[in-house]
């Protein structure tokens, strides 16, 4: 029995030492003759015959495993292996967009910015291929045609970064110049706005009644309560808007000051926040809505706000990120636990979808 094992063991070595052999005879047609000081045979294995003649090197070096089916994209551009690595190795890497990513390189940015900005889209103008945001119930699977290139198919244009939109009861729902809700998107569940403005009695009221959704109002309330204990008087100045008056706002800017000027400032419709009910405007203490980042008590909203479930929607450090300019007053309804992540992290709520890791 013991004779019949060691057999057996012998073959299998044997067997296992052929196959290394063609293992070694395979990669060294690729160009790669010392086989033990290739760091990396997978990357070489992946590229197989579209890998780049004398840039073996450069494959043996990359430091991950993953992606490696995109490492030959870069290597073709002259990339060295540690920013091929860096790009690959990210959990937010999409190979759709992978010719994008190097399109959009121009040596002196970040990886990671790189990507992220990639993913958001703004590696294109504002306004190229919108989205429209769909539930899932309705369409399946959601499109994202404009994060992919012309080249792509349409199965891949249908699953690129698939949790990139969501659906339109989603808190984190994604509103911004490449997604927009339907004309006729109508928010469920809305309420009252709670500690609402009057028009002509409180200053900087914008629109009475207010409206927000359930979960939104109830968190506010929370808020307006924790700031009344600290005597401060967070009031909403502007909630709810639907696609007309949305639509009537951004013509009346538009004709009266021009495109530009209307796309810098102000939201066109269904691509507004406070269209799906979950974005407040608000003031302090009766004060002028978009100079309350001067109030005494502004610090004091900032750090609470995630507490409740609120972010700043367009910080003024981020106007490149958001495509709006800095607003003090508008904050977004996200959930706690997604409204703290991002202010830890320091991100927009662009950033923070845009990094999502990638479903495998």
């Amino acid at each position: 029995m013991k004779k019949q094992l060691m057999i057996l063991m012998t073959a299998a070595l044997l067997l296992a030492g052929c196959n290394s052999n063609e293992e070694e005879d395979a990669l060294k047609q690729y160009g790669v003759e010392d086989t033990k000081s290739c760091d990396n045979l997978a990357a070489v294995k992946q590229a197989g015959d579209k890998l780049v003649k004398d840039k073996e090197s450069v494959y043996c070096a990359i430091t991950t495993d993953k992606n490696l089916d995109q490492a030959t994209a870069f290597v073709k551009k002259d990339y060295d292996a540690k920013r091929i690595s860096e790009f690959l190795n990210l959990p937010y890497y999409h190979k759709e967009l992978t010719e994008r990513y190097i399109a959009y390189d121009d040596g002196k940015r970040a990886v990671q910015d790189i990507v992220t900005k990639v993913n958001i889209g703004l590696d294109q103008p504002y306004f190229t291929n919108v989205d429209i945001i769909r539930d899932t119930d309705d369409v399946a699977p959601v499109s994202y045609t404009h994060l992919t290139l012309p080249t792509t198919s349409r199965r891949q244009r249908q699953m690129c970064i698939r949790d990139r939109i969501r659906d339109t009861d989603d808190v984190a729902l994604l509103v911004n110049k490449y997604h927009r809700l339907p004309d006729d998107y109508e928010p469920q569940n809305l309420v009252k706005t709670p500690n609402a403005c009057v028009i002509g009695e409180d200053f900087s009221c914008q629109s009475e009644p207010q409206y927000l959704r359930k979960e939104v109002a109830d968190a506010f309330s929370e808020l307006v309560k924790a700031g009344k204990a600290k005597h401060i008087n967070i009031k909403a100045i502007a909630s709810y808007r639907s696609f007309a008056y949305q639509k009537n706002l951004y013509d009346y800017y538009e004709q009266s000051q021009g495109k530009e000027y209307a796309d810098k400032y102000y939201a066109r419709p269904g691509q507004s926040e406070h269209n799906s009910a979950l974005a407040v405007d608000v003031t302090i203490n009766d004060e002028n809505f978009n100079e309350i980042e001067n109030s005494e008590h502004y610090d004091w909203l900032l750090k609470h706000i995630a507490d409740y479930g609120f972010i700043l929607r367009y910080p003024e450090d981020k106007v490149d990120v958001t495509g709006y300019q800095y607003e003090s007053w508008h904050l977004r309804y996200v959930g706690k636990d997604i409204a703290k992540e991002i202010v830890k992290q320091g991100l927009t709520l662009d950033e923070y979808i845009a990094r999502k890791d990638v479903q495998k």
